[in-house]
């Protein structure tokens, strides 16, 4: 058989791949048909497709002997390594399907990476030790715009209102605390409500939370900032310093104890932050970050007293 330049082509399959490495290390065109599950006749045509896409005979052939030709032997080693690297995609696809391997991006604001985060995602590495998690603690105003744009996979964070772009699953409510200095004239009380709090110098995370706040509560009570930080663990540390009071969510309770500050409820009416889980509404995510994110609403569930998981809302 010759083989005219023009003739050849690239469309060499897999299944022509398989035919010539089962026929090398059989040494046989019965033994390689029955282990590829076709006739012989099936498997000669495969190889004679495989040297016409190729432009080089694979085998010489005679009626007493079946060898690789000098090019095939070249060629062999190549045509393994093809089917060893495609073995290997398979597997690494599995592993993805399965969520046994991939990276999840979680931006959290400070707080949250520091008291909420620590024990799921232990929790998470010993069910599936092959994802690597990435915590990302932001300031709060650039969180969801970093899930946005793509930069991370899912974001923890309050609840608040979003565009089209993401949907965000509930986590769960934590109510709102005073945290106050040991030494506080409130400090031995077990609530106080919002009304005693006008005048108070008290100390916010976020820019806009005292007008959040404000048009929650009842008429007669209105809060004034002393302070506005980016971070609870600001907001408490000047606490500490006997700056004033915070308005805090109660997930923060051992960063208080840290600090040694009591930690009173505010009612009437009883306010909850509400955490979120957000992820991308348009975008699809990798199975492993659907994964965690399940788990995640799980572990809140259980270790946070969660809603029970049901389907995103579009926030």
């Amino acid at each position: 058989m010759t083989y005219e330049s023009e003739n050849v082509t690239s469309n060499v399959t897999v299944r022509q791949l398989h035919a010539l490495v089962n026929v090398a290390e059989l040494g046989s065109f019965v033994a390689a048909s029955r282990a590829m599950h076709v006739t012989a006749s099936a498997l000669s045509i495969l190889i004679s497709e495989l040297e016409q896409g190729l432009g080089f005979r694979v085998f010489d052939r005679t009626t007493r002997q079946l060898k690789l030709s000098a090019a095939g032997e070249q060629y062999l080693p190549c045509a393994q390594r093809v089917l060893a690297e495609l073995a290997e995609a398979q597997r690494c696809a599995q592993d993805v399907r399965s969520q046994k391997t991939g990276i999840v991006r979680i931006a959290t604001s400070q707080v949250v990476s520091w008291m909420l985060m620590p024990p799921a995602l232990r929790a998470y590495r010993a069910f599936r030790p092959g994802v690597r998690l990435e915590p990302i603690d932001l300031p709060v105003d650039e969180i969801l715009p970093s899930l946005e744009a793509g930069r991370v996979d899912l974001a923890i964070m309050l609840r608040l209102p979003t565009g089209p772009e993401l949907q965000a699953a509930p986590a769960f409510d934590s109510p709102l605390h005073l945290a106050c200095h040991a030494d506080h004239r409130w400090a031995q009380r077990k609530r106080v409500r919002w009304s005693e709090l006008s005048g108070e110098p008290l100390i916010f995370t976020g820019n806009d939370t005292p007008q959040r706040l404000n048009m929650a509560l009842p008429p007669g009570a209105h809060l004034q900032a002393a302070w506005r930080v980016e971070h609870a663990g600001t907001a408490l540390a000047l606490v500490a310093s006997g700056l004033g009071s915070a308005i805090c969510a109660g997930y923060v309770r051992p960063m208080c104890e840290m600090h040694k500050l009591r930690m009173i409820p505010v009612v009437e009416p009883e306010l909850m932050r509400q955490l979120s889980i957000y992820s991308p509404a348009r975008r699809a995510m990798t199975p492993v970050a659907e994964g965690f994110h399940g788990f995640l609403q799980d572990w809140f569930v259980q270790h946070h007293g969660g809603t029970k998981r049901r389907a995103p809302l579009t926030a």
